[in-house]
């Protein structure tokens, strides 16, 4: 299971490289696609992972993940709801917001799992070590 939580931290990694690598070449619209689908991506890694999260001690982090990603998507949707009856400054204002915000979500939760992923392979490096006959 280890294995496969690297596997998905490195992938997101990869992701968030090839995001900016794409700067000069597609401009903002790379970065837009690309927040889109790393916040989808770390979305069902969270939903998937919140237990182990949980379980390692890690609970106050990934709620606060949860808290951050609530509020965003909250933000996020009620911009483009009311986007007719705001103006469209206060609109803009608030959709750069939120995107500026999942820029900093998408960190964050890749510091949290990036700690999880080596809290993991610790455990099971000592668990090997409390196991061997020597």
């Amino acid at each position: 299971m280890l294995l496969i939580r690297k596997i998905d931290c490195y992938g997101q990694l990869i992701l968030v490289t090839s995001m900016l690598l794409s700067i000069p070449f597609l401009y903002f619209v790379g970065v837009g696609i690309g927040l889109i689908i790393l916040g989808c991506w770390q979305l069902i890694s969270a939903l998937f992972n919140t237990y182990c999260f949980i379980d390692t001690g890690y609970k106050k982090p990934i709620l606060i993940y949860w808290g951050l990603c609530i509020v965003g998507l909250g933000l996020f949707f009620l911009a483009t709801l009311f986007e007719n009856t705001f103006s469209t400054d206060y609109t803009m204002a608030i959709l750069w917001i939120t995107v500026g915000t999942a820029v900093f979500i998408a960190a964050y939760y890749l510091r949290i799992y990036y700690r999880l992923i080596d809290l993991l392979s610790l455990r099971n490096e000592l668990d090997g070590l409390t196991k061997s006959k020597h």
